[in-house]
């Protein structure tokens, strides 16, 4: 083994070794945090499937108020979001796909917009560009605290925003989601 080599490799076991010690600690920490999940899913589930969904009445970007039980014997899906999140941004085209392709046979999407509650800084700014830029052609409503906390606190407790939920019918297709159904000629994971 050359001079050189035995320099450089004890210099190479000092820097790996607690760069790997941090690794394994860093994965270590995040087991509890799982599991925490885990634990706080199952809660959700409990709490609200099979039971009936907690009332609200809502305003739209319009200002009109939107309330669950004007769609009662529907197929309603709730989908949470806020403008600053990068998943939402990537499912509302399969959303748009999604209500387009099922509205005719009883679906209503009800886009549950959050930023008022979780950035209420931006002043709906962010919100406003996402509107335009997405040209949804089903209601946002603005999130109130108490819808809120009436649903689990959707983006904080539940498994992850973007959130979907059919409070009101049985779909015909699964009822827990957290991104859409690809549009066809997309893979699942291809976005």
């Amino acid at each position: 083994m050359s001079a050189a080599r035995r320099v450089v490799r004890p210099m190479l076991l000092r820097a790996a070794l607690p760069a790997c010690l941090a690794a394994g600690l860093l994965l270590h920490a995040g087991a509890p945090r799982a599991a925490a999940q885990g634990v706080l899913k199952d809660a959700y589930l409990r709490r609200f499937v099979g039971s009936p969904a907690p009332s609200f009445s809502l305003k739209d970007l319009e200002g009109r108020e939107v309330k669950l039980s004007d769609h009662k014997g529907k197929v309603v899906l709730l989908n949470y979001w806020y403008s600053a999140c990068f998943p939402c941004r990537q499912e509302t085209p399969d959303l748009i796909h999604l209500y387009n392709a099922h509205k005719d046979r009883g679906l209503v999407i009800l886009g549950i917009n959050l930023d008022a509650i979780l950035m209420p800084a931006d002043d709906g700014r962010l919100l406003q560009r996402f509107v335009q830029d997405f040209e949804m052609p089903y209601p946002t409503l603005i999130a109130d605290l108490k819808m809120y906390n009436d649903y689990g606190k959707p983006s904080i407790r539940t498994p992850s925003v973007p959130t979907w939920k059919f409070p009101v019918r049985k779909p015909p297709f699964p009822t827990r989601h957290s991104a859409p159904p690809p549009r066809p000629g997309r893979s699942a994971g291809g976005r």
